[in-house]
């Protein structure tokens, strides 16, 4: 049982980041595409901890964990922009997701969504656009949509503002209840969604994290 856990975790962690060194990910999910054999229960334990030779292997050393937070009141944070590397366009992926989940990633924005099984306990429709803001942004839908277990995000940092600054391990996926008209300013965020932070082949620096989302509505990579 232990090992079978732990290949399905295996599997899943590089089928997951496989698909960001792929052009723009067409969806996975039923009526026809079908979502993976790998995008079964153990992705959380296996993206996030618990098996560690794997996160090491293909994720590099979990260095950073950003804990949850939630405030009604609302929570200053900073946008972070995308460093002059990256092309700033709109960009969107979508495709039906079902039970047995399944994977979406854009790769121009160095971001992929993955839905373990049991996340949605029906066929949704699923779309994920990057905007052409400079800020590291997503408008996820449907709105509203809640999941049975965290979907997880992994966006690379490589082509931030915060790549190879201190900055990098202070940052974190926010959630907006309203899409911010105005994403220079300080924002007021609802939620810190929890984010573990690995680093790559340079001790310490920090090269992907990972977001648990347990709803939809607007994220993006933000700062304290």
């Amino acid at each position: 049982m232990i090992r079978s856990k732990f290949v399905r975790s295996f599997a899943l962690v590089l089928a997951t980041f496989a698909t960001i060194s792929c052009s723009d990910y067409p969806p996975t999910g039923p009526t026809g595409l079908q979502a993976p054999a790998t995008a079964q229960d153990g992705l959380i334990s296996g993206l996030v901890g618990g098996v560690v030779g794997v996160v090491t292997n293909v994720l590099g050393t979990v260095i950073k964990v950003i804990d949850y937070v939630y405030d009604p009141n609302g929570i200053s944070v900073t946008g972070v922009k995308w460093s002059g590397s990256h092309t700033n366009q709109v960009r969107t992926v979508s495709g039906y997701i079902g039970y047995t989940g399944g994977a979406l990633a854009i790769a121009g924005s160095d971001f992929t969504i993955t839905f373990p099984q049991g996340a949605l306990s029906s066929t949704t429709f699923i779309s994920v656009t990057s905007d052409a803001s400079g800020y590291v942004s997503y408008d996820m839908k449907p709105h509203g949509i809640k999941f049975s277990k965290p979907v997880i995000v992994t966006q690379r940092l490589q082509n931030t503002s915060v790549y190879k600054t201190p900055t990098a391990l202070n940052s974190f996926g926010a959630y907006f209840q309203q899409d911010p008209n105005l994403l220079s300013a300080i924002l007021t965020a609802l939620e810190i969604e929890k984010t573990t932070i690995f680093s790559g082949s340079t001790a310490g620096q920090a090269e992907v994290e990972t977001w648990e989302l347990r709803h939809f509505s607007h994220y993006m990579l933000a700062s304290d």
